[in-house]
């Protein structure tokens, strides 16, 4: 007979835990996006970047963990339906973004004028990046699962304070604009670095 704790480590591959979670992915971008949008709008300065950088933080994270922690990857097969759950939250993303938020201006899309009035020259390559993010949360997830249960608040600050000392190594050392997307890609790094720094210290 199979006890709670057993149950709730069990990998969770199912179509309604793959679609379902990539559904709410989608829907937990746009809230963030809007709400990252309005506070552009209000705000300028020091306080923009603050702002900014915690939505970019808290959106990395759960877009990185959630998935994972729903799926609970612990080999080859739950990795790829960890990263499909990221796909079809950008896809869901995708969809949402296209038929309500462009439409309501509810922010300037430059990047179409970069790409002569069109967004599907950079739209698969956020398809590809949330779908890396869910794959490298899936890697960092099944590392540190090895140890015992995963304490996912723990990981999660990790990353953040990761994220957070290269973000002010960037900021000391000028090497780079001090913006919400310099954040967004010092987040990337501290997360690819801790999947090493996960599978180093948790190796059997």
């Amino acid at each position: 007979m199979t006890t709670a704790d057993q149950s709730a480590d069990t990998i969770q591959s199912s179509v309604c835990i793959i679609v379902g979670g990539g559904v709410k992915l989608g829907l937990m971008t746009s809230v963030g996006v809007v709400a990252f949008a309005l506070v552009s709008r209000v705000t300028d300065g020091a306080a923009e970047l603050i702002l900014q950088s915690v939505f970019v933080l808290a959106g990395g994270a759960l877009f990185s963990y959630l998935a994972a922690a729903w799926v609970k990857p612990r080999d080859v097969d739950s990795f790829a339906c960890t990263s499909l759950t990221g796909l079809l939250g950008a896809l869901t993303f995708t969809v949402i973004d296209t038929v309500i938020l462009r439409p309501l201006n509810v922010y300037h899309w430059s990047w179409d004028q970069i790409g002569g009035g069109s967004g599907f020259w950079y739209i698969p390559v956020w398809w590809m990046g949330a779908t890396v993010l869910a794959w490298l949360g899936a890697w960092i997830y099944s590392a540190e699962s090895r140890s015992g249960s995963v304490n996912l608040s723990a990981v999660v600050a990790k990353t953040v304070i990761g994220s957070v000392v290269l973000f002010v190594i960037v900021g000391i050392l000028r090497v780079g604009p001090f913006s919400a997307a310099m954040m967004a890609l010092c987040f990337c790094l501290a997360l690819a670095g801790q999947v090493v720094l996960a599978s180093v210290l948790n190796r059997k």
